[in-house]
């Protein structure tokens, strides 16, 4: 009982910390675009731009996009560099349209080997969990209607393992075909905002930099509060049957 509560109370600071780091971002945006934060910043943007250039002129050839395809490979087996830092530095070093394509490429291939881990070993942890939660566990069931929507929603939210999740689905009747094209709709925001991201690295203080982190971590923290819920919700009702037991 109190590790239930102890977690509840650590997700909650998680979300205070990230509705924390939303607030301190706009308030970045704002002081990014003083005159005098301008004029200082100014001085670096040139060294930065060519910078940029260099990498772009140099980095983006055929054994960048194998090392970034290997890289989701080995995601799937080991843990790895975070998909959102893979999305980044593929954006650093191609032409947005270029890093989009080979991230949904490498989504694609980590989805498969994860969904077909699934259905030869199992859903493993992340299975074991769910079925503690009869509702959870018939909504993500392809049997019933809708676990196709839940999926979506599951690749759009951040803060969600990628790899659990394919596990499980992988336990289910789901197609493959079915599987991959849905998690690579749903993972296409992330995708995007994250290649954003990437492609104003060299322009830290703009906002076309500092805006697409504002609605990951939000989200981010609106999860954590939710599962903060669920924790305590399950909480209640375990205490509602040790009082029935006793009574």
């Amino acid at each position: 009982m109190k590790k239930s509560k102890s977690g509840s109370y650590s997700l909650k600071l998680l979300a205070l910390i990230c509705f924390a780091a939303v607030l301190s971002l706009l308030v970045l945006l704002r002081v990014f675009n003083t005159e005098s934060f301008l004029r200082w910043y100014s001085r670096y943007t040139e060294s930065l731009n060519s910078f940029e250039s260099w990498i772009e002129t140099y980095g983006a050839t055929p054994l960048a996009v194998v090392i970034i395809l290997v890289n989701y490979v080995l995601k799937a087996v080991v843990p790895w560099f975070p998909v959102s830092c893979i999305c980044v530095a593929s954006a650093v070093v191609f032409k947005w349209y270029e890093a989009l394509l080979i991230n949904l490429v490498g989504l694609s291939l980590l989805f498969t080997l994860k969904f077909l881990w699934g259905r030869r070993f199992g859903g493993g942890n992340a299975e074991k969990i769910l079925m503690k939660y009869d509702k959870a566990h018939r909504l993500v069931d392809e049997s019933k209607l809708g676990s196709g929507m839940v999926l979506f929603f599951t690749r759009v939210l951040p803060s969600i393992p990628l790899n659990s999740v394919s596990c499980i689905y992988g336990t289910t009747g789901m197609p493959l075909w079915r599987f991959v094209l849905i998690s690579d709709a749903g993972v296409m925001y992330k995708v995007i905002s994250y290649i954003i991201i990437g492609r104003n690295v060299f322009d830290p203080a703009s906002a076309n930099f500092i805006v697409p982190f504002i609605p990951l971590i939000f989200l981010s923290g609106l999860i954590f509060l939710s599962l903060s819920g669920a924790l305590k919700e399950r909480k209640a009702k375990n205490k509602s049957f040790t009082d029935i037991k006793k009574g």
